[in-house]
C-alpha cells in the first residue's frame, strides 16, 4: 500500500518525528537484542523478543517517513506501513507479519508453538535488519540518525 492508501484506510495518520524519538526506540531495540540471549530463556520468549526488536525497527523507518501507525492493529499497520516506506522491505514486511501470527500463537493460544529454527531465523534477520535500517535512515532521513 501507498501512503495515500494507508491514510485513507486509517491505518496510519500524521506525526512528525524527532531523533529524540528514535532514539528512544533504539534503545527499545538493544535492550531486546541483549536480552533475547539471556541463558534459561524458552524459544518462545526469544522468538518474542526477537519479534519485538524487529516491529521496533520497522517502526522506527515509519516514524522517520512522519507516520504513525494506528494503535488498533498496531503491529499489522506497522508492517503495512514499513512497506509503503520503500517497497524494498515489502519481503520482510511480509515476513515480520507471519512472524506476527506465530507470535499471537504463542502469546494468547499457548506455549511451545515456536521451534528453535524459527527463532534463531527471526533473530538473524532482526539482526541484520538494524543495521539495514540504521543505513536506510541515515540515507533518507540523516537528521535523524
Amino acid at each position: 500500500m501507498t501512503w495515500p492508501e494507508l491514510l485513507a484506510s486509517n491505518n496510519v495518520t500524521v506525526l512528525p518525528t524527532t531523533k529524540a524519538e528514535l532514539d528512544s526506540l533504539r534503545s527499545i531495540v538493544a535492550r531486546s537484542l541483549s536480552d533475547v540471549v539471556a541463558t534459561g530463556l524458552s524459544t518462545d520468549a526469544r522468538f518474542i523478543m526477537a519479534y519485538d526488536a524487529g516491529r521496533t525497527l520497522s517502526l522506527m523507518i515509519v516514524r522517520a517517513c512522519g507516520y504513525r501507525p494506528r494503535s488498533v492493529g498496531g503491529h499489522y499497520n506497522t508492517f503495512l506501513a514499513l512497506e509503503a516506506a520503500d517497497p524494498a522491505f515489502a519481503p520482510l514486511s511480509a515476513y515480520f507479519d507471519g512472524c506476527r501470527t506465530k507470535r499471537n500463537v504463542s502469546e494468547y493460544e499457548g506455549a511451545g508453538s515456536i521451534t528453535e529454527t524459527e527463532a534463531e531465523d527471526l533473530l538473524k534477520t532482526v539482526r541484520q535488519f538494524a543495521v539495514d535500517a540504521e543505513a536506510w535512515i541515515k540515507t533518507n532521513h540523516p537528521q535523524l540518525a
